[in-house]
């Protein structure tokens, strides 16, 4: 058995490999995502108000699911005040960026354990926050879906309203489907489950996912408005695009953060949509690659050194000089 200081020193080193993958991975994302937009540039005149305004709504959007995993932490008797649960949630969503996937719900669990969350409560928040994602885009891709298909399939109203019936019993269902999908998700990660979820947290979760998933669909929107000067459908036809690749990207457990396949499926939806021609579906997901690895990146760095700052060990005052 290895004795306390000699583990913390191990798990002290670990920690800065994993960071040391996540810049490694972010860094050559944004490389990438750099040199396709130099070889499809921005328009003369891009609107810079609106790529502004849908970072905003954005950060909205992580606020709300910052707020949302609080209230189900609630659900466990465990407190977290807002900064404290922000600068967790924001840090260990970097695991994405390393492959598998499984590293945001590890380092999430262990960060809340570090502060004083209890280990149930830890684990089950993590474990529920993903699987409950997963859920709530799934069926605000269905119900969005439908406007692609009415789209790009007129007279296709018998499956039109097959989808919607899906989502819908999909919603309905989550409370008790969920409980049961956790234990197999906690196999997977390696953190198993010591307890049953309860139900009010399931709700509470489906609840703000949904939320952020319907922001997150409208910044996109705005983020096109910005790139090209001009969107060609409704809110529903970006919202599907949007959730259906990220969420193909997300499942794609091979790629970080789901880069590439998340890009292929965005332009492929974007271009059989009609929402944007080839080189401007290449132009909007591109930007929205860099868009979105700042948005998630910074906010993580800021907090990490400003609580490192905060717990940084005391200089030792120098001595007395005598006049």
């Amino acid at each position: 058995m290895l004795d306390a200081t000699r583990r913390s020193t191990l798990l002290r080193v670990a920690g800065w490999l994993a960071a040391a993958i996540v810049i490694v991975y972010v860094a050559r994302n944004l490389g990438e995502g750099l040199r396709d937009l130099r070889a499809n540039p921005l328009p003369q005149h891009p609107r810079w108000g609106m790529v502004a305004l849908s970072g905003a709504l954005s950060l909205v959007a992580h606020a709300v699911l910052v707020e949302t995993w609080r209230s189900v932490l609630a659900c466990w008797d465990a407190r977290l005040p807002f900064w404290s649960a922000a600068r967790i949630w924001s840090v260990s969503n970097l695991g994405k960026y390393v492959p598998g996937k499984i590293w945001q719900i590890g380092a999430m669990s262990a960060m809340s354990r570090d502060v004083g969350v209890s280990p149930i409560a830890a684990s089950g928040s993590a474990i529920l926050g993903t699987l409950v994602n997963v859920i709530a885009g799934f069926v605000i891709a269905l119900l969005s879906g439908r406007a692609l298909l009415e789209k790009t399939r007129p007279g296709w109203g018998a499956l039109a309203t097959l989808i919607v019936t899906a989502a819908g019993g999909a919603l309905l269902l989550a409370p008790l489907i969920v409980p049961r999908l956790a234990p197999l998700v906690a196999r997977l990660a390696g953190r198993p489950l010591q307890t049953t979820l309860p139900m009010r947290a399931v709700v509470y979760s489906l609840v703000g996912n949904i939320i952020a998933w319907l922001l997150y669909g409208a910044a996109f929107q705005l983020l096109v408005l910005g790139i090209l000067g001009t969107v060609s459908g409704g809110y529903l036809e970006y919202l599907a695009a949007y959730t259906i690749s990220y969420l193909i990207g997300y499942l794609a457990f091979f790629a970080p953060a789901g880069v590439g396949v998340r890009e292929a499926v965005m332009m492929g939806v974007l271009n059989a949509a009609g929402l944007a021609a080839v080189p401007q579906a290449a132009l909007v997901t591109v930007s929205s690659r860099i868009w979105l690895t700042l948005l998630e990146v910074m906010p993580a760095i800021l907090f990490w050194a400003h609580h490192r700052m905060r717990h940084r060990s005391p200089t030792t005052a120098p001595s007395d000089v005598p006049t």
